[in-house]
């Protein structure tokens, strides 16, 4: 069921509880995935004064991905969240105190300290509960971690500590385990809430970070009677060196069954990692039909190997988990990052260096050497001729359309140093969406002087692209006969649909231009509900980091299941908030991807 249709489908949307494939079961891990329970709301704020003009843009020159995170701001005190109300329900309520909260300032690329002024706590809350990753857009994506990231005060209405545990939560959901960390990690023990201590167990478990576990196991004990924690502290009683504390709770696990044996199991294995002794059996992953995040983190953390048929093909969060766990190979990193690309949770510049990694350490005659080769070659061809023509060959081996994006994120920075030249027109189109699908805009605008007096298919193939891509509209010119031109060019299923994303973005960018009546003679209609009147709301009061989440809510699909009407109104909503440049990027990915 498509989840644009009417405002009574996202009311049916938001009210869902949102889930996961990587949860853990809910009688071994804490339920993280619903809302918590109500509690009595907190008092009145402090004002906050207003955010300086420009000072939430990003850097300039930064392609993608989140810049190197600062310290974070110390956060304030914490309490429950009430519980989360239907979010497009009105009557916002009072707040508490704004303590600040998460590690990307302005300068690093957050959206500063009045992203979320004026928004209503519980109302992003219940957005950011029942939110259910991934993201259709890699740019999307992208946004939505920002705002996650960004240091902020508490918006009103809800506590500090509940407020980053809903951020944080959604982040591990997005598979960014290290942000995750990074806001987890930022509150002081005495102040977490029952939901925080719940959502850090699951962030540390994701992270194989077991020793993070062991300040949360003694006190969670009081308000919890899962066996999740008793698990844990035979866990730090192990890596304490007090192997009979250890040995009893794993005993006492056995005889309750309380845990599945693979759980206790891995437990046991885990609690002996510092002494390389124990009792831990071998593991029968027989049992284990998916990963959650206990058994991927205790996996990794304990040096387990994991059966391949576990992590081949992973969803997207653990392709995240996957990409950041120094306990994995390269090899197996390497299977979820074009996953991870495609979906935005990997930079262009990690799967260069990833690249790299791998090309140092393959052994002659070992399995993907040829893809290993292309990607060398990619990189340090001799010639443009033979960096392209590995390009081509990476792209053509992708096997779903996931895969292939990720293929074009793999190649942008290598894409990006081709000198344009009109030898090489006629494969510009190909490194035009390589380049843009990372954000190197700048790059691919240099192919237009070369285009615009070449081959006649190649320009006309790369020009929707630039003209989206173009913040001066010159390439674009407001050229409806081009457009059409470059709609008749195209074949196949997909060729109206790819046209109609074409037309409501440049409608969405350019209000008052000639887009409008292109847009309606390919079928793209005005869509007014609720949702749309909300993100609209945001954008014009320019809270940015409201806009972000918004645009991730209306994205929770996959591109199959976004509409042209859709997405023009996301586009627009986030040009008129200041995200112009992420505007354009995610329109030229749904033309990429339609």
């Amino acid at each position: 069921m498509k989840r644009w249709v009417s405002s009574t489908a996202l009311a049916a949307l938001f009210m869902a509880t949102a889930a996961s494939g990587q949860d853990a079961p809910k009688s071994l891990l804490p339920d993280v995935f619903g809302a918590p329970p109500p509690e009595a709301p907190p008092p009145a704020p402090r004002p906050v004064t207003p955010a300086t003009p420009g000072a939430d843009a990003a850097p300039a020159g930064a392609a993608e991905g989140v810049p190197t995170p600062g310290q974070p701001a110390a956060p304030g005190p914490a309490a429950q969240t009430p519980a989360a109300p239907d979010p497009f329900a009105s009557g916002p309520s009072r707040a508490g105190s704004f303590d600040v909260a998460g590690p990307l300032t302005a300068r690093l690329g957050g959206y500063g300290m009045g992203a979320f002024q004026n928004s209503d706590g519980r109302f992003l809350n219940g957005l950011l509960q029942r939110t259910k990753p991934p993201i259709a857009s890699r740019w999307g994506h992208i946004l939505l971690r920002r705002a996650l990231l960004s240091q902020v005060p508490t918006p009103r209405g809800v506590r500090p500590a509940d407020w980053l545990a809903e951020r944080a939560l959604l982040l591990l959901r997005m598979g960014e385990v290290d942000g995750a960390k990074l806001l987890v990690d930022a509150l002081p023990l005495d102040r977490y809430t029952p939901r925080l201590y719940a959502v850090a167990s699951q962030v540390h478990l994701a992270a194989g970070d077991l020793p993070a576990l062991c300040p949360l196991a003694p006190n969670a004990k009081a308000f919890s009677k899962l066996p999740f924690w008793d698990a844990a502290n035979g866990i730090c009683a192990g890596l304490e060196g007090d192997d009979i504390t250890a040995a009893a709770q794993f005993d006492r696990l056995r005889a309750r069954r309380a845990m599945p044996m693979i759980d206790i199991v891995l437990a046991e294995r885990a609690a002996t990692v510092v002494t390389g002794e124990g009792r831990g059996a071998n593991i029968d992953w027989d049992e284990a039909k998916s990963l959650s995040a206990y058994r991927f983190g205790l996996a990794t953390a304990a040096g387990i190997e994991i059966p391949e048929t576990l992590l081949a093909r992973p969803p997207v969060a653990l392709a995240g988990w996957m990409m950041r766990a120094p306990g994995l190979s390269i090899d197996r990193r390497a299977v979820a990052a074009p996953i991870a690309a495609a979906y935005g949770i990997a930079s262009a510049r990690e799967l260069a260096a990833l690249a790299a990694a791998r090309v140092a350490a393959i052994e002659p005659g070992a399995e993907g050497e040829d893809t290993i080769a292309d990607i060398r070659a990619a990189y340090a061809g001799r010639n443009a001729e033979e960096r392209i023509a590995a390009m081509q060959r990476i792209w053509q081996a992708a096997e779903t359309p996931q895969e292939r994006y990720g293929a074009l994120v793999r190649t942008a920075a290598a894409a990006a140093r081709i000198p344009p030249a009109a030898a090489q027109a006629d494969d510009a189109p190909g490194l035009i969406e390589s380049m843009l699908s990372a954000g190197y805009v700048r790059e691919a605008l240099k192919w237009w002087p070369v285009l615009a007096d070449g081959p006649e298919d190649a320009r006309r193939a790369a020009w929707p692209y630039l003209a989206l891509a173009d913040r001066t509209g010159k390439i674009a010119n407001g050229d409806v006969g081009e457009a059409r031109a470059w709609h008749g060019s195209l074949s196949g299923k997909r060729a109206d649909r790819k046209a109609a994303m074409f037309a409501a973005a440049m409608q969405a960018l350019n209000p008052n231009g000639d887009w409008k009546g292109l847009a309606s003679d390919l079928g793209v209609g005005a869509l007014d509900n609720r949702y749309t009147r909300r993100i609209a709301a945001a954008a014009l009061e320019k809270r940015r980091g409201e806009v972000a989440i918004l645009a991730g809510v209306g994205l929770q699909s996959n591109w199959a299941g976004v509409s042209p009407a859709q997405l023009s109104v996301i586009v627009g909503a986030l040009n008129r908030a200041g995200f112009t440049r992420e505007a354009r990027m995610m329109a030229i990915e749904a033309v990429t991807r339609s």
